[in-house]
């Protein structure tokens, strides 16, 4: 607390914050959250701190992200359960009601290379075969295989995505008509669908690991896909602003559960967050709580509300085995 006081020249004084500091650890609460109230550096290299910083402005934005971090978690498992299994019936579907079983290479897309489908294949079998859960261990028990839903439900999110990636362009472009995703010319948009569930994989790794969430973010690579922003249909309707930055932050994964969500979930996700938001915003100092808006990737706050106004299809589930 002295050196708090002394060195950094935050406020760290009284009971209440010495509890702030042992519930929550130096190194979780200071270090982890300090960033977005500090103002350069001075000629030794120290983090110059905003004037008027006190410890419990670094505790409430660390409370700010265990709560955004516990609702993005909660959401993003919903999308990928359902995701997995709009994939395992759609692509069980489109391999003649099962008859080519997701072993089979043939079940794959036939423009994607041998060698991607024979390495997707093989590490599904590596983890269902180290796994305990106990619909798999009955189903290797009492079954001469392991059906598609099963291995979808039981693999990797990494794993999974490579599946989708590689199942033929009929289950990719199913699910993508289902959410309406579309590139400019009006096609099936599968470069959103694989980035989105790669960027949902990467946060809820992150989230279930109980890192910083509302920093998070991921540089662009023109030479890998789904590795950028994707200027999707709605980004392109927002502030020039977002096209002008391609790296991946929090306010993509927003925008992406624009497409995932029913519109009525969706408007009450984002009216949570806007609600943390705010109670965020009259706790710390103007300026810190710019600086953490700006690393979740949002340039105004209004733009949430432009981003739930925007028109989205109705997400219709009971045509999804005609599309």
């Amino acid at each position: 607390m002295k050196k708090l006081r002394d060195v950094k020249n935050i406020d760290c004084s009284g009971t209440p914050h010495k509890i702030l500091l042992v519930r929550s650890g130096y190194f979780n609460l200071v270090n982890g959250y300090k960033t977005p109230f500090t103002n350069g550096k001075d000629n030794e290299g120290n983090h110059i701190y905003l004037k008027n910083t006190n410890i419990q402005q670094l505790y409430d934005l660390k409370y700010f992200d265990d709560e955004l971090r516990s609702m993005l978690l909660r959401y993003i498992t919903k999308v990928e359960e359902e995701v997995r299994a709009l994939t395992a019936y759609k692509f069980d579907q489109c391999n003649s009601d099962g008859s080519t079983p997701w072993y089979d290479t043939t079940a794959y897309d036939p423009d994607t290379k041998l060698q991607n489908r024979m390495s997707t294949i093989s590490k599904a079998y590596q983890e269902i075969s180290r796994s305990h859960l106990d619909y798999v261990q009955f189903y290797m028990n009492n079954h001469t295989h392991i059906p598609t839903w099963i291995m979808l439900k039981a693999v990797n999110f990494s794993t999974f995505i490579d599946v989708l990636d590689n199942s033929k362009k009929s289950v990719k472009h199913a699910i993508c008509e289902l959410y309406g995703m579309e590139d400019k010319n009006g096609y099936p948009n599968t470069k959103l669908l694989i980035g989105s569930l790669n960027w949902m994989r990467m946060i809820r790794n992150s989230c279930a690991h109980n890192e910083r969430i509302y920093c998070l973010f991921r540089h662009e690579d023109k030479k890998r896909k789904g590795r950028s922003r994707i200027l999707e249909n709605y980004i392109v309707r927002l502030r020039p602003a977002y096209r002008r930055k391609m790296d991946q932050q929090i306010f993509d994964l927003l925008v992406y559960l624009k497409y995932y969500l029913p519109a009525d979930e969706y408007r009450e996700f984002i009216s949570n967050i806007k609600a943390e938001l705010f109670a965020l915003k009259s706790k710390i100092l103007p300026q810190a709580f710019d600086n953490v808006r700006a690393q979740m990737g949002i340039v105004s706050l209004d733009d949430l509300d432009q981003l739930v106004s925007l028109p989205k299809n109705e997400i219709r589930y009971n045509k999804f085995d005609t599309l």
